[in-house]
Parts: structure tokens; sequence; C-alpha cells
């Protein structure tokens, strides 16, 4: 995936909350020592970035948020509080989710970010559906901004094309308010349409050489992404999400995961969560780089 070359910041829609003086960009450069200060104020400020991410199961949430963090670990679990919590006291394993959306998720190898998993409410569930939705409206809105939750990451998978759009994904797009929190719409597993797309193959072309048959299949399958109903139906809805991302061979390359906090940055009001997130991640040094020069 093609990573993008240049990156507009948005210093024009700071926070109202963040002082100007001490966030604002100049025409001239940045001395290391400010930049250091800066960054070390916002993480005073607004603490670690906290990312809340949502989809179903075997989407390949877990695998995301290990490659974000450079982790081949499963991650830390604390409660609201700060306590650590034992997992082997919680039902299930962290593929599916931790049982309460409140515990928060925490790397080893990069404790910078703050993960909250939604899980239940997906299989369609009212009574967890309502609470994840006052969970936002909390974390979007709390004047704590420790606690705030800076971005959402909802994970469709590819791999499950056939059943397009869930009644709970409706349910969220259409009815769940995120405030200035953008909507990252990550569509994983797309490499797995590789296979549908060589289904999808004439009695001709399956008679073509190896070669050639997956060239006629990866072509399909682009099709079938480009034309796919999820993204289709998504954004005609109420709260549609901010912006989309496709993500595929995760297991060989990290340029998804890149493009997916390229993107997420993007998406965020205010320069001063640009750069809370621009710090955190070690994924992309690109845009770090970038992020400096803009500065």
């Amino acid at each position: 995936m093609k990573m993008l070359t240049r990156l507009p910041f948005f210093r024009s829609k700071a926070p109202a909350d963040v002082p100007g003086e001490a966030l604002g960009g100049s025409s001239g450069g940045v001395p290391a020592e400010s930049t250091t200060i800066q960054i070390d104020n916002l993480r005073e400020k607004f603490g670690r970035f906290r990312i809340l991410i949502i989809g179903r199961a075997n989407a390949g949430k877990t695998t995301i948020l290990k490659q974000i963090c450079n982790s081949t670990e499963d991650p830390e679990v604390y409660d609201g509080s700060g306590k650590k919590v034992d997992l082997a006291q919680i039902e299930g394993t962290t593929d599916r989710g931790i049982h309460n959306i409140e515990n928060e998720l925490v790397f080893r190898s990069n404790p910078n970010f703050i993960f909250h998993d939604s899980q239940g409410f997906e299989a369609g569930s009212i009574e967890e559906f309502e609470e994840m939705k006052d969970f936002v409206s909390d974390r979007a809105n709390t004047t704590f901004l420790k606690k705030r939750i800076h971005a959402i990451w909802y994970c469709i998978p590819m791999d499950q094309y056939h059943r397009a759009v869930l009644a709970a994904e409706e349910k969220f797009f259409d009815e769940c308010d995120t405030g200035n929190v953008p909507v990252v719409l990550v569509l994983t597993k797309c490499d797995a349409l590789l296979l549908q797309g060589l289904a999808a193959l004439t009695l001709e072309e399956q008679k073509l050489p190896r070669e050639e048959r997956l060239v006629r299949g990866q072509q399909n399958a682009d099709s079938m992404l480009k034309n796919n109903p999820v993204w289709g139906k998504v954004k005609s809805m109420k709260y549609k999400p901010t912006a989309k991302v496709e993500l595929r061979d995760l297991d060989r390359s990290d340029e998804g995961c890149k493009l997916l906090i390229e993107m997420t940055m993007r998406a965020l009001d205010g320069e001063a969560l640009q750069m809370l997130l621009v710090t955190a991640q070690h994924t992309n040094i690109m845009l770090c780089i970038e992020f400096a020069m803009e500065r």
C-alpha cells in the first residue's frame, strides 16, 4: 500500500482548551528543547493516546494492536482505577476482547498508547450496545482530559465480504454520536478477497497459466474491494466514518498500519492531538519527519 507523500496539519482547529502559545506553529524552526518541553506538557495535560477499537470477532483487532505497538506479546490489562487485571480470572481470551470496555490494554513495548476493546454488542446485545454508547459519550466529553478517548477504529473483515454490513454496525453508524472523536473504518483481511477473485474466474480464464490466473484473480479482488457494499453503506449513514483504511498482508508488511496511523492523524481535530499521536507511535517514522518539517 503506497504511503501518502504530504500531510496537511490542521492548526486552525486546535481545541479551545489547549493554550495557543504553547502549541501554535511558527514560520521559523522550533528548537529541539522547545519541542521536548511541548511534548512533555502535552503528556502532562492529555496523558497517553487512547483508542477505542471495535469490530466483529476475528476481525484482526489484536493483530493490528500488536503491530502498531511492535509486540508479539499480549497486552497487559488494567481496570479503570489503574489496577492490573488478572487475565486468568476473565472469561475468554484476549483475542476475543476484554470483558469490560472500561479496562485499559497497554503493551509493554509501547506504553504510550492505551486501548479499549469493545466486544459483545457486535453480536446483537442491546445492553452492551448501550454500554458502549455511554462509554463513548462519557470519554469523548469528560473534563478529565487524561481519560478522554482520541480516536475510534471500527474494524470490519473483508473475508466476510458476503455478510456486508451487520445490524450492529448499522446501529453504530446510525445512532452513536462520537462528537469530535474521529471514527476510522478499518477494512481488514483485504487479501482474503483474492480467493474470491479466483473463484470468480470464468471457465476460459481457469485454463490460463497459473501466473495469469493470479493476475486475473487479483483484478477481480480489487474490483470487489473498490465496489464493496460496506463503505457504500456506512458513508451514507447519519454518523459516517471520518476516514477509511484498507489493510492486507499484516503478517508480512507493516505498511497498512503505517497508513492507519497516518489517516488517524489526519482525522484528529487540532495540532495538539496530532502531536500526541505522532510522538506516541513508533511505526511510521516518515510521519515524525513530516510533522517536524511542518513545524
